[in-house]
């Protein structure tokens, strides 16, 4: 039988199969094109992800459609065996991960209607419910906390295993991908909060009895949980349902926008005030009133933590069950998602923490893909790879080959596109140091059909190949901080903006690599120590958490950026919201406007060493950048707002750019004890500031024109922005080394010039360790 297990491989976790390493080339295919998975497999591609449900939900059936013709509709273990039978026929040496859904059939969710999410009426949302093997109409959606359905799908995924380890190819089964939930990716396919409808759950009884236990282990005891929640009655038996009038932050921008409609500048405003929202007590601007509604949030965080502890109850299972198969699960979405309907955010760590999983798993988010672009991924992949664990990116990369829709989303026309696309999404793959599989999931098959395709996947699977021989140590010098606990303090699109947007627009073209992490790791003594600290969304910590962070600061004398409230809200402190918290943090005294107010600032210090890299009279502050969905084809990005608005009012702060509406500082740098501090009031810092903050705090840039960089120590990859010649800055002197061309650039060289068409993607291997060229 088949070991398999994630390990460390000279220094960073990787897949490992009866003790040889599979480097981060998968797929996830459909097999209804036998001589398409061959070619596949002459590509070298060894790891396939199968999809399949259990036969509780597709127990396998023949009918009659609706012309009178006798059909048959596969079950679950009767597509997997059939799918398994064809990757094995043309690949006799694949190894498999069965990607199963645990989605009950629609008679138990009629037989049970007390398990589905519960408005407050008592009624359920009807709603379809599909994945690529299979769509149901369902009564309604069935709750993730429910007990009846964990004991039931439990049982079918018992069933399911018990005959796989007795098929003929049962050695070739590595491990188990858990799916659930809408398109598989644990999230419910109905809003838990229905403004339209003015409908707010989950009443469930299973819900409501995982949210008394959630809170009962936050707070330790009722007087505790009355005294957060200022509510006198309140139990952990009972506790309150957030209704929709408590959750108006959620969506607060709507109001918002739409008294902005109306101004017309700072003097005149038709018909409604741009202070709209300022009179709703459970919201102060975006932020939810921690101070009286605290409740609103931890309502969201036991709700996410449900799925969560779903995903931990059936990882045990298995790894009760085997000691030698892979555990992993969609779990962890920072970006593409609804920070509160969607239940896959702030518990990530709940998972990783567990020991269950080994992996979990997202596709990047559908921003700014085409030539040119990047592709942004949903998680802190960098803290997965402190505890031994890999986060895998779901690499449904689109190709020319697709329907005209998506050809033209996707700016893919030709071969060319293709290629120089998929070039650039392995070298962040390898560069960043995570797992991926390839994922065809179109109905037709055929995404990645084509020979040079065929040729590119074989030369990179010799890359990575290669890559894994090297040391894999990541040694980069920024680190960008997140916080889960944040998430549901503040509005979706705050955090849309912060988290998604802004690493879809930004954090790629600083020209430096970066890695990932939550704000929990500062603690953590195996966390690596870095030049600059970019602390994305740190609204709320703790007084010990605070500690953590300026420590690991003061560790190095490190920069740390701030970003808008950082701190702003202090469980431990009385009151809990407070420019005073966002002082005890940063170290700059603060004011703040009560009102929507515009983030755009200029750079008044340009001789500071700090921003050499700025532009006079260039407004920054904001997403300047055209961001915009390949799938979904409206506009992503709001006009750009603050509200609350903060500004620094520190006589001794060393203030680099002010507003350019209220000419109050927004942009300063003040050196504290064994660290630097540096603010930045709006919610974003463009990519060439950024830049100049990592050349002052010391780091190495690789590129300084935009491009999009993905780098460690053995690889550095280019990707053009625009045509024109582009430059490439190395560490140190080397013999750069192109993989795909298979030549040298120069021997013993610091700097490379680059005639790029837009879209170029180029990968040097630079290690002066390599022995050898691939």
């Amino acid at each position: 039988m088949s070991h398999a297990k994630i390990e460390s491989i000279n220094g960073s976790p990787a897949l490992v199969v009866d003790g040889k390493p599979f480097p981060p080339m998968a797929m996830t295919a459909r097999f209804d094109q036998p001589d398409y998975i061959q070619k596949l497999g002459e590509s070298h591609l060894r790891v396939f992800f199968l999809m399949t449900n259990t036969n509780w939900l597709r127990p396998g059936r023949d009918y009659l459609n609706q012309d009178g013709v006798r059909c048959h509709e596969e079950g679950g273990m009767e597509a997997f065996v059939k799918n398994a039978e064809i990757l094995l026929s043309r690949i006799p040496d694949a190894y498999m991960i069965v990607r199963i859904g645990l989605h009950p059939p629609i008679s138990w969710m009629e037989e049970n209607p007390e398990e589905l999410i519960t408005y407050q009426d008592g009624t359920h949302e009807p709603a379809v419910l599909e994945s690529e093997v299979h769509k149901d109409e369902v009564p309604g959606m069935y709750s993730f906390a429910s007990e009846k359905w964990r004991e039931d799908a439990k049982r079918a995924l018992r069933d399911f295993c018990d005959e796989a380890d007795t098929l003929p190819f049962a050695d070739r089964i590595i491990g188990y991908f858990l799916a659930a939930g809408g398109t598989s990716e644990w999230y419910p396919v109905n809003a838990i909060c229905d403004r339209e409808k003015k409908k707010y759950g989950d009443f469930s009884p299973s819900f409501i009895k995982f949210y008394g236990g959630f809170l009962k282990k936050r707070y330790g005891s009722v007087e505790k949980l009355k005294k957060a929640w200022k509510k006198e009655e309140v139990s952990f038996e009972n506790p309150d349902i957030p209704n929709v009038e408590d959750q108006y932050y959620l969506f607060v921008e709507e109001g918002i926008m739409d008294a902005m409609k109306y101004y017309e500048s700072a003097e005149r405003i038709l018909g409604k005030s741009i202070d709209m929202d300022g009179g709703k007590p459970a919201n102060l601007g975006v932020f939810l009133n921690m101070e009286d509604y605290r409740y609103v949030a931890d309502f969201y965080d036991a709700f996410h933590e449900a799925t969560a502890d779903a995903i931990n109850y059936f990882a045990k299972f298995l790894k009760d069950r085997y000691e030698g198969k892979v555990v992993g699960a969609f779990y962890g979405s920072y970006g593409c998602t609804d920070y509160y309907n969607s239940s896959t955010t702030t518990s990530t760590l709940s998972i990783l923490d567990s020991g269950y999983v080994d992996f979990l798993a997202a596709p990047g988010v559908y921003n700014n893909r085409e030539p040119g672009g990047c592709v942004a991924q949903r998680e802190m992949q960098d803290s997965f790879r402190l505890r031994g664990q890999m986060f895998v990116a779901e690499e449904d990369s689109r190709t020319h080959l697709e329907d005209a829709f998506y050809r033209d989303a996707m700016g893919l026309y030709d071969i060319r596109d293709s290629i120089i696309t998929l070039k650039r999404d392995f070298a962040r793959i390898l560069c960043e140091d995570i797992y991926a599989w390839w994922f065809d999931q179109h109905e037709k098959g055929g995404r990645y059909k084509h020979q040079a395709i065929y040729e590119l996947f074989q030369r990179q699977e010799e890359i990575a190949a290669y890559a894994y021989t090297l040391d894999r140590r990541k040694k980069n010098e920024i680190a960008f901080i997140y916080d889960q606990e944040s998430c549901h303090t503040v509005s979706c699109y705050t955090n849309t903006l912060m988290l998604d947007y802004y690493r879809t627009s930004e954090l790629a073209r600083i020209g430096a690599p970066v890695d990932y992490y939550f704000h929990n790791d500062c603690g953590r003594e195996d966390m690596p120590d870095y030049k600059l600290y970019v602390c994305m969304n740190v609204f709320t910590l703790t007084d010990e958490e605070r500690d953590e962070l300026i420590k690991k600061a003061r560790k190095t004398h490190a920069v740390v950026l701030w970003l808008y409230a950082p701190g702003f809200i202090n469980p431990d402190k009385d009151p809990v919201m407070s420019n005073e918290n966002i002082e005890d943090l940063t170290g700059f005294k603060t004011g703040r406007m009560d009102h929507t107010c515009s983030p755009r600032f200029k750079i008044t210090n340009l001789t500071h060493p700090a921003v050499r890299y700025a532009e006079e009279d260039f407004r920054y502050g904001y997403i300047d950048r055209d961001v915009h969905s390949n799938v979904w084809l409206e506009n992503v990005i709001l006009p750009a707002y603050m509200n609350p608005g903060f500004y620094i009012d520190d006589p001794d702060a060393d203030v680099l750019g002010t507003y350019c509406e209220m000419g109050l500082p927004a942009y300063a740098l003040k050196e504290m004890d064994g660290w630097t501090s540096v603010y930045c009031a709006p919610q974003i810092l463009r990519a060439q500031l950024l830049a100049s903050l990592a050349e002052y705090a010391g780091c190495h840039l690789y590129n300084k024109q935009d491009d999009i960089i993905y780098a460690n120590e053995n690889f550095v990859a280019i990707h053009a922005a625009c045509k024109g010649i582009h430059t490439i800055y190395f560490k140190e002197s080397c013999s750069p080394y192109e993989v795909y061309e298979k030549r040298y650039y120069g021997h013993n060289v610091k700097k490379l010039d680059l005639n790029m068409r837009m879209g170029d993607t180029m990968m040097f291997l630079v290690s002066p360790k390599a022995d050898k060229k691939i």
